[in-house]
């Protein structure tokens, strides 16, 4: 079992009234991100009720996130008696409206990312963290103490291949990450990254943080598509350059729970 966070959102909940449904007074229909954007499953409205706190008749149209295993997605034989768990539930988080005056709290630099060396790490990864994903649950640091490069455009040989210049550096950066990840993390995600760089010289913060999401992918995610929130930030530190990397579960419209989820086999469609 390979159990990823995915988006399950409730479409209808109704009372039951059938024995040989959910074995609950009432029943709901929802619709699980990662495994068919279309299909509904059908369910008991118990756990949905007891993660809203509120009646079944108020679950319609409300988000929740579950840990489920997104490879083994229920058949298709019986839609009418399925006895589904969600382990993990909870309400997913809101997105923050955005407000189109002045924001109440303004983020200044020394709020964001404190002053100090290495000893507040931790401290800026969770700021980070926070102002990327409000209100995440799962997530993880990465600390890679070693100067961090530039995404570098691939080479060509004279025959005609085309290689990666940059392969090196990719795998020291994919080593870090292997040891962080046991498996790459489904669904949306939020990566920001503080780059203390050892000198001045000109490098932009995208072309930095493109190394990172290239030597994650199948490592620490899927495909840097799932990534829908980033943050670069460049730093200056002579004696200790590294990367401090925060990754997180993200909440967005853009929903990218099927990337990298397998296919259940069968019959093309």
């Amino acid at each position: 079992m390979k159990a990823s966070w995915t988006g399950v959102r409730v479409l209808a909940a109704t009372d039951c009234g059938r024995a040989d449904c959910c074995g609950a007074p009432a029943h709901a229909w929802v619709r699980v991100a990662a495994w068919s954007p279309k299909r509904a499953f059908l369910t008991s409205a118990t756990p949905f009720v007891s993660a809203a706190g509120v009646p079944h008749g108020e679950l319609a149209g409300v988000a929740f996130m579950a840990e489920l295993d997104v490879t083994a997605p229920p058949g298709n034989a019986n839609t009418t008696g399925e006895r589904l768990e969600w382990p993990g539930l909870q309400l997913a988080p809101s997105i923050p409206e955005q407000s189109a005056g002045t924001p109440t709290v303004q983020m200044t630099a020394s709020t964001l990312m404190p002053t100090g060396g290495p000893e507040v790490d931790q401290e800026r990864a969770r700021r980070l963290a926070r102002a990327l994903a409000p209100g995440a649950l799962s997530v993880k640091t990465v600390i890679i103490p070693r100067t961090p490069p530039g995404k570098l455009r691939p080479r060509h040989t004279q025959d005609g291949h085309t290689y990666k210049a940059d392969g090196d550096e990719e795998a020291a950066t994919a080593l870090y990450l292997r040891r962080a990840f046991r498996q790459p993390w489904g669904g949306n995600l939020a990566v920001g990254a503080v780059f203390f760089r050892p000198n001045r010289q000109r490098i932009d913060g995208d072309n930095l943080l493109k190394h990172v999401l290239d030597a994650g992918n199948r490592i620490a995610w899927h495909d840097d598509a799932q990534v829908t929130a980033s943050y670069p930030v460049i730093e200056l530190d002579r004696q200790h350059p590294r990367t401090v990397l925060v990754v997180a579960r993200h909440v967005s419209s853009m929903d990218r729970s099927d990337v990298g989820a397998k296919r259940p086999r069968g019959r093309k469609r």
